[in-house]
């Protein structure tokens, strides 16, 4: 088994050409044609189709990718166990994040982890929910850090995450204490698209509210700045807006997003440097957790 030939087919799947796979690999186009040839040979079967613009997966080459796929991992896995047990604390992480998450809390966690683990090099990956499931589902992160709304990862919760209202100070309902649900049916409301916030939109569902939709964006920052400039309010986590520039004030009843960690993989199937990543985090947010 040649496990060189596995990767040049899942390097040139995942970026869907031969040259970028290449330059991903440090090979040449050349060599990775010809590895990817010689794994048609030995299958009897064609691993890809050629297009003008890049290469996708036939059929059968996608049934085998995601086999490939675990066998690469579990080498992975290997590899870094018998370093392991050599003194040798090595390895690479993909994580993906939630923006909040990448912003106030793994600029922390990743120094503490650096200092722990030097050698083990982490990758970030920032992007929505929606984004993060999917990374985990096609094995393009180890593990994630975000909220969990598909029941289909194993979820490690971390801490709650109030979802409150933000405003900008010159607006009506600045000097309420406190801010009902339903006066987003009254007033002008910034909401983000259901793949960027679904907690937020999940709270007002639950609660019957049909929001008086100003403006629908799906960038959190463009939301803020829209918030901050009296275009109207919205209703976003907590975490997300500390230190914004923008008023912040809570619902007149408690309501959060659960934050947490996300894997496709067990814990006894994870590579020991993503168990030591996930176990850094979990020992930084418990001592860290009041400032959430």
């Amino acid at each position: 088994m040649d496990l060189k030939k596995h990767l040049a087919f899942i390097k040139t799947v995942e970026s869907g050409s031969l040259t970028q796979a290449a330059a991903i690999l440090n090979y040449t186009q050349p060599n990775i044609s010809q590895m990817i040839s010689k794994l048609e040979e030995e299958y009897g079967f064609p691993l890809l189709i050629r297009q003008r613009h890049g290469v996708r997966p036939t059929a059968n080459g996608l049934k085998v990718l995601h086999i490939m796929k675990e066998i690469q991992k579990n080498y992975e896995k290997l590899s870094e166990t018998v370093d392991n047990i050599n003194g040798l604390e090595r390895g690479e992480i993909r994580l993906g994040t939630v923006t909040s998450v990448a912003v106030k809390w793994l600029p922390k966690i990743l120094r503490e982890f650096n200092v722990l683990y030097p050698s083990i090099k982490v990758h970030l990956f920032e992007g929505n929910s929606t984004e993060l499931e999917e990374w985990l589902k096609d094995d393009q992160v180890d593990a994630a850090i975000g909220t969990s709304h598909s029941g289909k990862r194993h979820f490690y919760p971390l801490a709650e995450d109030p979802i409150v209202v933000v405003m900008s100070p010159q607006h009506e309902l600045a000097q309420c204490e406190t801010v009902p649900l339903h006066v987003m049916e009254s007033v002008k409301c910034i909401v983000p698209y259901p793949e960027t916030h679904f907690d937020v939109l999940k709270v007002l569902k639950e609660e019957k509210i049909t929001p008086r939709i100003a403006y629908q964006i799906r960038g959190d920052e463009a939301i803020i700045a829209m918030v901050r400039n009296n275009l109207g309010i919205s209703l976003l986590p907590q975490l997300l807006v500390n230190d914004c520039d923008v008023l912040i004030k809570r619902l007149d009843r408690y309501v959060c997003r659960q934050i947490g960690i996300l894997t496709a993989r067990a814990k006894e199937t994870q590579t020991p440097s993503v168990q030591k990543l996930i176990q850094c985090i979990k020992e930084w947010v418990a001592i860290h957790q009041a400032s959430v």
